[in-house]
């Protein structure tokens, strides 16, 4: 289980977006914090690349759940995010 909160700051009309990632302990990677930019097309949501080289986008689903994504050092990380 790897654990990650994201939280949006702000969304502009254009779609971009200002958002907090944390992460929790991702391969080798240590957890960590960082604020950064993005932007929304369509359904999904596509972060510039964080400090730790790591990609990361989330996918809003039809049942409102969001589907996050992390590549990172040539692997490849899913999962389902909850709403607190």
């Amino acid at each position: 289980m790897y654990d990650a909160i994201l939280a949006v700051q702000t969304i502009s009309s254009n779609g971009k977006v200002t958002v907090t990632y944390a992460w929790g302990t991702l391969g080798d990677n240590h957890p960590g914090e960082a604020a950064g930019a993005g932007r929304i097309v369509g359904s999904t949501l596509k972060l510039e690349r964080r400090p730790n080289g790591a990609d990361v986008s989330f996918v809003m689903r039809p049942d409102r759940t969001l589907a996050g994504t992390v590549r990172l050092a040539g692997q490849t990380y899913s999962g389902a995010f909850l709403k607190q």
